[in-house]
């Protein structure tokens, strides 16, 4: 039934241009046809294991470069233990891997330009991370509880983080802030450094890039201490 709809749908493309729910070789896509890209989706029965997502599929023949990976598509899944992104992705949506809790280690591709709401929150077996500098905005909660990690890296491309984005990160105690923005801009209005990373933090290294602080930055950091300021 499946293969019939997304039959009737290329060949009536002009009035749909979005294929919902296709699987190829194990992982579930919704389909673009207007810009052939195509987006990783919900698995209904859960992915599990080790995962591959291919920067490029080919379906009833026609080929769609891998684009994004959609909200909640792998949303509790508890089982999955590790995940290649390709560098064809440029934005991880919503609630992407919230609760994959055997998710030990992410390799963000520099590709990525967007990391959505709350896409790692509660990861909590995360222990390696690496945000690239091609990263500029970062979502309300997007690793909030990743008990699991100890030290992140901010990279100067980053001109937005959300709020609690590194909430309740406990093993949190060394970041490195390399953006401007987030020290002079974001957080001298609604947002203290402590609201963001948490009051546990220890160290704060700012980079070369930072020109400013802004008024409150390290207000209520009770863990805090030592800032290396350039």
């Amino acid at each position: 039934m499946l293969l019939l709809v997304a039959s009737c749908l290329f060949s009536n493309s002009a009035f749909a241009q979005t294929v919902e729910s296709v699987e190829v070789d194990g992982i579930y896509y919704n389909l673009f046809l207007r810009d052939k890209t195509a987006e990783v989706t919900i698995n209904p029965n859960k992915y599990s294991g080790e995962i591959n997502i291919p920067g490029k599929i080919t379906y009833n023949n026609v080929a769609f470069s891998v684009a994004s990976i959609g909200d909640n598509a792998f949303d509790d899944c508890t089982w999955l233990t590790s995940i290649a992104i390709p560098n064809s992705i440029t934005t991880i949506g919503k609630y992407a891997f919230r609760e994959c809790y055997f998710l030990e280690a992410v390799i963000i591709p520099n590709s990525v330009t967007s990391i959505g709401k709350g896409a790692f929150e509660d990861c909590a077996g995360l222990i390696s991370l690496i945000i690239p500098n091609s990263v500029t905005s970062i979502g309300d909660d997007a690793f909030s509880d990743c008990t699991g990690l100890t030290s992140v890296t901010i990279p100067n491309s980053v001109t937005s983080i959300g709020y609690q984005a590194f909430y309740g990160c406990s093993g949190l105690t060394s970041v490195t802030l390399n953006s401007n923005a987030l020290v002079s801009k974001s957080y001298s209005s609604d947002s203290t450094l402590g609201d963001v990373f948490g009051q546990q933090v220890k160290t704060y290294i700012l980079g070369d890039e930072v020109t400013s602080i802004g008024n409150y930055a390290f207000y209520g950091c009770s863990g805090l201490t030592s800032v290396t300021i350039p």
